[in-house]
């Protein structure tokens, strides 16, 4: 292996996941110090998102104990790799006890925690890093909207939250505080959204941008189904986009590199719909996959996550029956269940993150 080119090593490596690739800083001091280096995480990063035969997307649940889900595998018939076992963030590092309260966001790997003692956490699940931040000035119990975003400009991670409660008495007005990874400090921006009342707290980011669900007034009694955007290095709100359906309830996902929306229709919720948009901003490009009645998925209970596979399953983070998650295939009517152990609160949180050697450094 010493023989070989350095970029030959580097082509290799970059396709082996981060678990390997930490294993492997033993190896030797070269390999070390190309493992650990930034621009090598970029670039197993970037294979990770062009290469459609690499698998690092994961499903982290906030059960006891933490999980780890490959749900790809799972689609696969891997049973035997789905599920992994993961330590929570060392909490002697953060001076208090560590339970998951809420997902805020999640980024290349980064993943942002509310613990139940409302400490702000960014942690690698891949590798065990994690960093506790100085608390934002909004409360984060009430009307608050949060979303974990690169910003390619200055090659930084930015924590978002938008809060109505502490901003101005004008309705349309959201502060909006941003923490910036790099200067490890928070600012405030004001936004407006007149006419538009944000619903998902969780944003999703993509193409630069971290995407909110909400409702915009059209006229007195009516109000359409939209996408907020906030735009991470302008760091400012930009014109929301219509939902390419009227939702009854609805799920934003990034699944590959495509927008997916998944929902029930008005009125009655009887079909449940999934869409693909693959450039945001072009009306016309949403692209309906599949229509199917309601009662063949079981949806007790609406799902907080759910994601597109590579073999056109939907995974459903299905909260009706907890410790439970579902892969439905639309066109083959099939589900395979992925068992969840629990011993603690049965309905647990969870977040879509990357595997990744992305460092809070």
């Amino acid at each position: 292996m010493s023989k070989l080119p350095q970029e030959i090593i580097v082509d290799i490596l970059t396709c082996l996941p981060a678990k390997s690739l930490i294993r492997f800083k033993c190896v030797c001091r070269s390999w070390r110090l190309l493992i650990s280096d930034p621009q090598f995480a970029k670039l197993h990063l970037k294979r990770a998102h062009e290469d459609e035969n690499i698998n690092r997307q994961r499903l982290l649940i906030a059960a006891d104990p933490l999980y780890s889900v490959d749900f790809e595998a799972a689609s696969d018939g891997d049973n035997g790799n789905t599920l992994v076992k993961l330590p929570y963030p060392n909490a002697e590092s953060h001076n208090d006890s560590f339970a998951v309260g809420l997902f805020l966001g999640s980024c290349d790997g980064i993943v942002c925690i509310l613990n139940e003692v409302d400490s702000v956490v960014l942690w690698n699940p891949s590798t065990r890093e994690s960093k506790k931040l100085s608390g934002p000035s909004s409360s984060l119990h009430k009307d608050f909207w949060t979303g974990l975003g690169y910003d390619s400009s200055t090659d930084d991670y930015k924590m978002v939250i938008a809060s109505s409660a502490t901003a101005s008495t004008r309705s349309d007005q959201i502060m909006v505080e941003v923490f910036t990874l790099k200067t490890n400090t928070w600012r405030t921006v004001q936004g407006s959204l007149p006419g538009i009342t944000l619903g998902s707290y969780y944003g999703e980011f993509w193409n630069g941008a971290l995407l909110w669900l909400g409702k915009q007034e059209s006229d007195a009694a009516h109000h359409l189904d939209v996408i907020v955007p906030f735009d991470i290095e302008k760091e400012k709100f930009m014109e929301a986009l219509p939902l390419p359906n009227h939702f009854y309830t609805a799920v934003l996902s990034i699944s590959g590199n495509c927008l997916c929306v998944f929902g029930t229709l008005q009125p009655s919720g009887s079909y449940f719909e999934a869409w693909l948009a693959s450039e945001y901003g072009v009306k016309t490009s949403w692209r309906r996959l599949f229509a199917v009645p309601v009662d063949k998925l079981c949806l007790d209970c609406y799902s907080s996550e759910m994601w597109l596979t590579k073999k056109g399953e939907v995974l459903l983070d299905n909260h009706g029956s907890p410790g439970i998650l579902t892969l439905y295939h639309p066109v083959e009517d099939a589900k395979k269940l992925i068992k969840v152990e629990n011993d603690g609160d049965p309905f647990y949180e969870s977040a879509i993150y990357t595997e990744s050697l992305v460092s809070l450094c």
